[in-house]
């Protein structure tokens, strides 16, 4: 596994956020625990949100926001399953 990964998140000619997949994992679990409870956090708030006073671009902030922070817990996920297989 290469040192430092690419999250799914960037661009893909040239990517700037990278994850260190030597980093321990402890760091790299708690990271990924920041991510999903902050995305899971911003969906629940969503729930309690009215839609009729909801502009489409207020639906579309909200979404952006959770599914990067959910996908970056998932990249850091995936780099723990890969270290605990190798």
């Amino acid at each position: 596994m290469t040192q430092y990964i690419s999250l799914q998140t960037n661009f893909p000619d040239r990517p700037v956020l990278l994850i260190d997949s030597r980093a321990p994992m402890a760091q790299l679990l708690e990271c990924a625990q920041q991510r999903i409870k902050a995305g899971t956090d911003l969906l629940e708030s969503i729930t309690s949100v009215s839609i009729t006073g909801l502009e489409d671009n207020d639906l579309y902030r909200f979404t952006s926001a959770a599914y990067l922070l959910l996908r970056e817990g998932a990249d850091l996920l995936e780099v723990v399953r890969r270290r605990i297989d190798e």
